[in-house]
């Protein structure tokens, strides 16, 4: 890790108090939204959704602000109980759409589901991530799962969900993508080894927390390249940022040793990029807690490394996009 990578980590890990608070989100009325669940550290299985951590938070938070809410989860019964919560919490009521990223054919079919049961989305956030299963867990479709989760599955679901955010935009009003990374895109090796991305014996001697860094590296890589084409889009009006949402006390990182900060927090900088008008100024931008401009991994800028990565998703989706 260089220095420059060092002070970023360290930055995002010893933040600032925050200038903005979820007081500061506009009203969102008539505004759609949906926020993808989260999975725990050590398997995909009985994964917890948006009821724990920062995916309720911010769930709640653009609740309370009049927004329209889909919760994505693996469960019905766990969406369910968290889109009770929710209503005793806000008084209003969260809508469920089932979502499992690790398998691209039910990526592909949670999209048109939502597409045939919504005429408009606004916001996207990208919010669930896999974080140091055992090695030996694969996606449905063999890629290693924290690649096939933090990256392909949510690639899909944009490019599915792509349409509806262009149609919804104008040239007054922005729908906005957002892609949650982390500061373990500081400690991926550059350039990616295609090689550990599939159940190679190369995979296989990796530790489990270096393929989570390398999924977030390429979450990044991809968040670029990505609003560079929206950018060049002039017939619609959406934007895409990534962010690391810090070192947050939630299932995630549950047994983490780092410093941890309440939820709440967790939830700041992805609410700050999804609703704050003067966050418009920040598509193809990388922010860290709390809702601050900062520099990912230097390589995660290289257009060679964006290009490669993306032309390797797209064969990787052939047939579900």
């Amino acid at each position: 890790m260089t220095e420059l990578h060092l002070g970023n980590v360290l930055s995002g890990m010893f933040p600032p108090s925050p200038k903005w608070s979820v007081d500061d989100i506009p009203d969102l009325t008539g505004k759609v939204a949906i926020v993808t669940d989260s999975f725990p550290f050590n398997s995909i299985i009985d994964a917890p959704c948006g009821n724990v951590g920062i995916g309720k938070e911010t769930c709640k938070q653009l609740l309370l602000k009049g927004g329209t809410v889909w919760l994505s989860a693996r469960s019905r019964s766990k969406a369910e109980e968290a889109i009770n919560e929710l209503k005793k919490e806000t008084g209003k009521a969260a809508l469920f759409l089932g979502l499992e990223l690790s398998d691209l054919n039910a990526v592909k079919e949670s999209a048109e589901r939502f597409k045939s049961q919504a005429s408009a989305l606004h916001i996207l956030i990208c919010n669930a991530a896999v974080w140091g299963p055992p090695v030996e867990q694969l996606s449905a479709q063999g890629y290693d799962l924290q690649f096939g989760v933090n990256v392909l599955g949510h690639l899909l679901f944009i490019n599915q969900l792509l349409p509806l955010l262009k149609s919804t935009s104008n040239s007054l009003t922005e729908t906005r993508i957002i892609w949650v990374a982390s500061s373990g895109n500081y400690f991926s090796k550059a350039p990616v080894n295609y090689d550990n991305l599939t159940d190679t014996e190369t995979r296989k001697k990796m530790a489990t927390l270096d393929l989570y860094s390398q999924s977030k590296f390429i979450t990044v890589m991809l968040g670029y390249h990505l609003a560079k084409l929206l950018e060049e889009d002039q017939s619609s009006n959406v934007i895409c940022m990534a962010l690391d949402p810090g070192n947050i006390k939630s299932e995630l990182y549950r047994n983490n040793w780092f410093i941890l900060y309440p939820i709440p927090r967790g939830a700041l900088t992805q609410l700050f990029a999804a609703t704050a008008p003067e966050a418009v100024q920040y598509n193809g931008k990388y922010l860290r807690p709390w809702a601050r401009l900062a520099e990912p991994h230097s390589q995660t800028k290289n257009v060679a490394e964006q290009q490669k990565m993306w032309d390797y998703c797209m064969v990787a989706l052939q047939g579900y996009k």
